[in-house]
């Protein structure tokens, strides 16, 4: 019993509180007065009151059971808040962790960024030294030439005044030996004029001989700069027949343009085949094409260009027919 009302302390109070109005009906209902009797007084009955058990306690069980409900009420909306409050919670976790990891993402997608900026950058060092170091090869190779040009004319003029000397030296013998005695002297200028004229005879084959390579090396120098110069313009009319293939590939034709079409194309280039400029030298007579083909240039770019530096002059300000 008391197990009972420690674990039901309202359903107990409830129940005295049923029990106490009980008992207040009855004895306030009760009828306290004797009526008189005929005859010989008899003595009043007693009116008793017979309180059913089996009404009060089913009344008791009613207030347990609406008791029991409003707990069972109670902890299902409390279980309600406890799913609720959870759901919230998993949602905000789900929340928090799209949020990390999106923050992640944008830090992975910056570092990408800067590893590619640093790739880009390490590149452009790498062609920029290697440029470098072909310009100091060529810068070397002229010097070379130059210095052997230089050492060649030297030598020349090093064995021209040495022959002037010993030519010198010879008439300067001659002409002692010619006032140390007179027919020593005929004689003397005799073999001395035989040697002059040989000598002189030596030095006009030496003078034409040399002559004959200089002409020699000046006809293979025009030779190499004729080939040179086919080489190079084989470059550039390949890379200029390039450059038209890949603007005729990028061309759109506009709608309602006349096939046949053709235009004199102007375009100005920089270093790396980035277009400054397209001009129409001579149009085709119909504006939407001519405007197309200046489109497919721009979307061309960067065009195509020899590796040597040296040829990019001839692309600077390119002109060409464009005929698809």
């Amino acid at each position: 019993m008391l197990q009972f009302i420690r674990q039901h302390p309202r359903a107990f109070i409830y129940a005295l509180l049923v029990h106490l109005v009980l008992i207040g009906l009855l004895m306030f209902n009760l009828d306290w007065k004797l009526k008189p009797t005929a005859g010989t007084p008899q003595t009043a009955p007693v009116q008793a009151v017979v309180i059913d058990a089996t009404k009060v306690d089913a009344e008791i069980e009613k207030l347990q059971a609406a008791e029991k409900r409003k707990e069972e009420e109670a902890a299902k909306r409390l279980q309600e808040i406890e799913e609720k409050t959870r759901q919230a919670e998993a949602a905000r976790e789900r929340e928090q962790k799209q949020l990390e990891e999106l923050k992640q993402k944008q830090v992975q997608e910056a570092q990408r960024l800067k590893e590619q900026e640093i790739q880009r950058k390490q590149e452009e060092e790498k062609a920029a030294e290697i440029k470098r170091k072909q310009q100091e090869l060529e810068k070397k190779q002229a010097e070379e030439k130059r210095l052997a040009e230089v050492e060649a004319k030297r030598k020349m003029e090093a064995e021209a005044k040495r022959k002037a000397e010993e030519e010198a030296k010879q008439k300067a013998e001659a002409e002692a030996k010619r006032k140390a005695e007179a027919e020593a002297k005929r004689k003397a200028e005799a073999e001395a004029k035989r040697k002059a004229e040989e000598a002189r005879r030596k030095a006009e084959q030496e003078a034409q001989r040399k002559a004959a390579e200089q002409a020699l090396q000046d006809q293979l120098a025009a030779e190499r700069a004729a080939l040179d110069a086919a080489r190079n313009q084989q470059v550039i009319n390949q890379y200029g027949a390039a450059i038209r293939a890949k603007v005729v590939r990028n061309w759109i034709q506009p709608p309602g343009s006349q096939s046949g079409l053709s235009c004199l194309v102007e375009v100005r280039l920089i270093p790396g085949g980035d277009v400054v400029s397209v001009r129409i030298v001579q149009s085709s007579g119909d504006a939407a094409f001519d405007r197309s083909v200046e489109s497919a240039v721009y979307r061309a770019a960067p065009l195509p260009l020899p590796p040597d530096p040296a040829l990019f002059e001839s692309f600077r300000a390119l002109t060409f027919l464009f005929k698809p």
